[in-house]
């Protein structure tokens, strides 16, 4: 079962992490890919709700789609709406990945904050709106289940059948439910893929599964925006933070750099009460809050902590680091730490004003090492995310489900950049580290290694289907293992917004579609305008959209209708062609 241990204690890293379900909660990490949104996070907009407008529907389907004798099946949740329908229009289907779908239902349906992507395309080409569920996903009380999951702790009861969780059943689930989707009675036309041409939208996870199936079905899914899609399965993924890395300050990245230097030479090499002060002091800095300042650490925290464990916690600045960016996220904890807690304008002894300077190379090279630890223990204890927590519920069972996906098929291990000895990450957060933890969570369960060609056979990198935009966030973190990547190794692959002509890929190796300046993951799949939902600590609202500008949604709509203006023509030319040049 799930277990408490470190990240019970840090809560900045409870919104954005893929719950690990081992031995040690620390390994939670960003292999989360997108943050989910929670359903309780805002009751004021959530109250205005009439939840009979869209209930959930579900379609039956067969857990194991390639076994003829196997006659299993399960139930699979979904919700549209089909308010601007109209005959001969498309189905838009939104993805909700790997997360519970429910809580996205007010945002993405009934546009509680803003407009979304997808009720927008359904206005504009007279469309029905779906919003699916994943198998293995869901809430504790009801979800997409093949197997009956234990409704405390969110994990199957049997864990052998976490074998039909993977990308081959999971891509034939969405193929499956196109060709026995049922139109509602208010539909009055058959909406069969091979009449009615389906759209996916998805960012991140799903808009690797709707790249992929503008390859492996392109006769049922007729077009792809996908947006943020990490298409390149990777088990060692140590670009994560190498983003992060490059847009910090100089001062804190050394800084950073300097502590984690620091804190690994003591883990490995100090005395056992240099390492019980190493970590006593880091947990109390991050149980810190307004109402306790200093609180207190029990022994059995202390003890529950191991190196790799240390290692994530000074990271703990960095946790919303793929939502918002260094400048919305990070920066004001630098600030404080680069100033050792002087943030504020004082007034000299001549009567003026002056506001304390960070020193340009960092604390560690301007004073002294312990300068730096010190001062950023004060600053971790200054940013506070309690309430953000308490508004934010964890999702058990995507914690299960996801880490039961990376570990088996994705990969992306977030270790430190094994060529740069000044990396900001801990030598303990390490490829085996991860290994180890994915095999004691699921233990018999799980290959050697991330099968990662089981998702790369579909093109990684160099994927290329027809019909299809690709977008994403030039500071994503995620952005390194997407078809635009720029890190070494990757195709160099440029992206244009020259529409291709229907059912052909951009020329060349081009990526049809654009990458938003500044922004970071799934800035596009909707606007946050409802002033209520704009505040920084509300976390939970920020799923598949931008806190900091609406600009990419605006841009990436535009761009996605005016894609489909061009291809949803040959459609009715061509209903019935799979498209065969991809």
């Amino acid at each position: 079962m799930l277990t408490a241990t470190i990240l019970s204690l840090l809560h900045v890293a409870l919104l954005v992490e893929a719950a690990f379900p081992g031995s040690n909660g620390a390994f939670r990490r960003h292999t989360h890919l997108h943050l989910p949104l929670s359903g309780e996070s805002n009751p004021r907009l959530i109250a205005g709700i009439n939840g009979s407008d869209y209930p959930p529907s579900w379609m039956t389907i067969p857990v194991d789609h390639f076994n003829g004798s196997d006659t299993r099946t399960f139930q699979n949740r979904y919700w549209y709406n089909a308010s601007f329908y109209k005959e001969g229009g498309p189905v838009f289907w939104f993805d909700a990945g790997e997360q519970n779908a429910q809580p996205l239902v007010p945002y993405f349906l009934s546009e509680v904050a803003g407009p979304s992507a997808i009720m927008t395309l359904a206005r504009r080409f007279d469309g029905i709106a779906l919003l699916v569920e994943h198998r293995y996903y869901g809430g504790l009380d009801q979800g997409s289940y093949p197997y009956p999951i234990n409704n405390t702790t969110g994990e199957l009861l049997d864990p052998v059948g976490y074998k039909y969780l993977n990308t081959e059943q999971a891509l034939e689930d969405t193929v499956y439910f196109a060709k026995h989707f049922q139109a509602p009675t208010k539909v009055p036309a058959s909406l069969s893929p091979d009449m009615t041409p389906w759209v996916w939208l998805g960012g991140s996870y799903p808009g690797i599964r709707g790249a992929q199936l503008r390859v492996r079905n392109p006769d049922t899914f007729y077009a792809t925006w996908a947006s943020s899609p990490p298409t390149e399965a990777a088990v060692d993924m140590w670009t994560y933070y190498a983003q992060a890395e490059r847009s910090m300050t100089r001062n804190c990245s050394a800084d950073l750099t300097a502590i984690t230097r620091y804190v690994d030479g003591i883990l490995a090499n100090g005395t056992r009460e240099d390492v019980k002060s190493v970590r006593r002091q880091l947990l109390s800095a991050v149980q810190a809050s307004p109402s306790d300042p200093t609180p207190s650490v029990s022994a059995e925290d202390v003890e529950g902590l191991d190196n790799a464990s240390v290692g994530y916690l000074l990271l703990a600045p960095l946790n919303f680091y793929q939502y918002f960016g260094f400048q919305n996220s990070v920066l004001p904890f630098c600030d404080i730490w680069e100033t050792q807690n002087r943030t504020k304008i004082f007034t000299t002894d001549e009567g003026g004003t002056v506001r304390s300077i960070a020193p340009a190379s960092g604390l560690a090279l301007e004073y002294n090492v312990s300068t730096a630890w010190n001062a950023y223990l004060v600053a971790l204890a200054e940013i506070n995310y309690d309430e953000v927590v308490s508004a934010n519920p964890t999702d058990p069972v995507q914690g299960y489900s996801w880490t039961y996906q990376y570990c088996s098929e994705y990969g992306y291990y977030q270790r430190g950049n094994p060529d740069n000895e000044h990396t900001i990450q801990s030598q303990f957060i390490s490829i085996d580290y991860f290994q180890a933890n994915c095999n004691s969570t699921f233990p018999g369960l799980l290959p050697a290694s991330p099968d990662v060609e089981a998702s790369n056979k579909y093109g990684g990198w160099l994927i290329q289907p027809s019909n299809t935009m690709m977008t994403g966030g030039q500071y994503d973190p995620w952005h390194a293992l997407s078809p635009a990547s720029t890190e070494r190794g990757s195709p160099g692959r440029k992206t244009t917004q020259v529409i291709p002509h229907c059912n052909q890929p951009p020329e060349g190796n081009d990526i049809f579609g654009m990458i938003y300046d500044g922004m970071v993951h799934v800035s596009d799949m909707r606007a946050l305008l409802n002033s209520g939902d704009l505040y920084h600590q509300n976390f939970s609202t920020v799923g598949f959209s931008s806190y900091i500008s609406t600009e990419p949604y605006f841009a990436g709509t535009a761009l996605f209708e005016r894609a489909l203006e061009t291809w949803l023509p040959c459609f009715e030319r061509n209903s019935s062609s799979a498209m065969s040049n991809m």
